[in-house]
């Protein structure tokens, strides 16, 4: 599961890569809730394996988006309420750990 999430991680770096001044705004999201979500289909996660999951999704994204700011890969506009793609990939890639977690979590336990 988490090689997914490290999959879709490079995919995201690969595109940012090619065209740098267009900024992927789901790559951060995708990246950070792929753990968690792909968990889910396999039945409800404990609180704690989906934070481990989120927080490993967080981790693949993180890592992408370190990679893009060293390399100047994040040029492409940002939303109009970010000041610039970085804090915005960096902000999508929370919500996205956070959403992953709630999603891996909703169901009944067995």
């Amino acid at each position: 599961m988490v090689y997914l999430s490290a999959g879709l991680a490079l995919a995201w770096t690969a595109l940012a890569f090619w065209q740098p001044t267009t900024t992927w705004h789901l790559g951060p999201v995708v990246v950070a809730m792929a753990v968690a979500v792909v968990h889910r289909s396999l039945g409800p996660l404990s609180r704690p394996a989906a934070m481990g999951a989120a927080v490993a999704g967080l981790t693949n994204a993180g890592l992408a988006i370190l990679v893009l700011a060293v390399f100047d890969k994040l040029r492409g506009p940002a939303l109009g309420f970010f000041p610039n793609a970085l804090v915005e990939s960096i902000v999508f890639a929370i919500f996205g750990a956070v959403v992953g977690a709630l999603i891996g979590m909703t169901g009944k336990q067995q």
